[in-house]
């Protein structure tokens, strides 16, 4: 991994509360520093190597040798490989030592980052990564994703599956907005192609007393250049968590779009934002997690695409400050009833309750 992302550090607080464990991460960019947060009970590899891109595939072999290593050296009862780019050497020492194997799988690889139908390498690539991730779902004890919509994805599964959810926790921030400052539009994510940012920058620079924020890793250098140009557009970075969270909090409306014919596994995502905007007690514009998002009616469900429709939404949430206070209300509501990570903790250690005895 990187520096761990936010399911990775839920899960790591929630597990230290009842269990004695070590974390196996890959510092992939080379800056131990950033690591300090989370040093304590933590061994890195620290090999640099490319982010997002095939090229990274070659330096697997040396982080699963390393991974199997301190699993030998350190012999735990069971081992969590989250994702694909884990699970390989947690699986051997599962096999060889008879330990058992959590498999917890945020992102399936094949559906989140390889283009199916673009070519017949893709495709081969396709179906091969698919197939391994079948094959290590399969033979774990546990399987563990993040929605059931993607669980039923598998067409082999173990006895054991877990849905838990990428819920936030509730973190306690400063929810109050300043309407003087006109209306703020939040896009929160990876800045790059199928994220409908183009779209959004055409129809924010009309818009009178609009702005829209964006935040996140930079994929696409020369996409951020061009919607840098708009002049009611700003790009605040990628953020600490908790600016983060300041950030959402003081918006207006949260935006999360995704192109389906790029990644299909967008089609199932419930990721991190639509539970961040739900425990800020904000709307959200999207074009997935729709079933969620009508039940609550905690936002505005659009067609990834249509052009005069996201426009004539946005208009609409901004026109209306009531219609944006009472689907924020019912997802904060929503939060605190259902969508929240203490809810998922407890599923999580009823995972390990069954795995390990209680």
């Amino acid at each position: 991994m990187n520096l761990p992302s936010i399911r990775d550090q839920k899960i790591i607080k929630s597990l230290r509360k009842k269990y004695s464990i070590l974390v196996l991460g890959w510092n992939r960019e080379g800056t131990p520093k950033e690591w300090d947060n989370y040093a304590s009970g933590f061994k890195l590899f620290n090999l640099k190597a490319p982010y997002g891109t095939l090229w990274l595939l070659p330096y697997f072999p040396l982080f699963w040798g390393w991974v199997f290593i301190k699993l030998c050296l350190y012999a735990p009862r069971s081992v969590h490989a989250c994702d694909l780019g884990t699970v390989a050497p947690c699986y051997i020492y599962k096999i060889l030592f008879r330990k058992k194997l959590v498999f917890d799988v945020f992102d399936r690889y094949a559906m989140a980052y390889i283009p199916e139908n673009r070519n017949i390498f893709f495709k081969m690539l396709y179906l091969l990564i698919n197939s391994l991730e079948e094959n290590f779902a399969k033979r774990s004890n546990v399987l563990i994703n993040i929605s059931d919509q993607i669980l039923q994805t598998y067409k082999k599964r173990p006895k054991n599956c877990v849905t838990i959810m990428n819920c936030s926790e509730d973190h306690i921030i400063n929810r109050s907005r300043i309407e003087a400052n006109g209306f703020t539009l939040l896009f929160v994510g990876h800045v790059r192609q199928g994220r409908g940012l183009e779209m959004l920058s055409e129809i924010v620079k009309d818009l009178k007393d609009t702005e829209l924020i964006i935040t996140g890793r930079v994929q696409d250098g020369n996409l951020l250049n061009k919607i840098e140009g708009v002049p009611n557009i700003k790009y605040q970075g990628f953020l600490d968590y908790n600016k983060l969270l300041d950030l959402e909090a003081s918006s207006d409306v949260m935006i999360a779009l995704y192109d389906l014919n790029i990644a299909t596994q967008n089609e199932f995502v419930m990721g991190n934002k639509l539970f961040e905007a739900m425990m800020c007690g904000i709307p959200i514009i999207s074009n997935v997690a729709q079933e969620l998002i009508k039940e609550v009616d905690c936002g505005v469900v659009v067609e990834y695409g249509n052009v005069d429709q996201i426009r004539q939404t946005i208009i609409k949430l901004k026109d209306n400050p009531e219609l944006r206070k009472r689907l924020g209300d019912n997802g904060r509501k929503a939060f605190l009833e259902k969508y929240n990570w203490n809810r998922m903790e407890q599923k999580l250690y009823q995972v390990y309750e069954d795995l390990l005895g209680k």
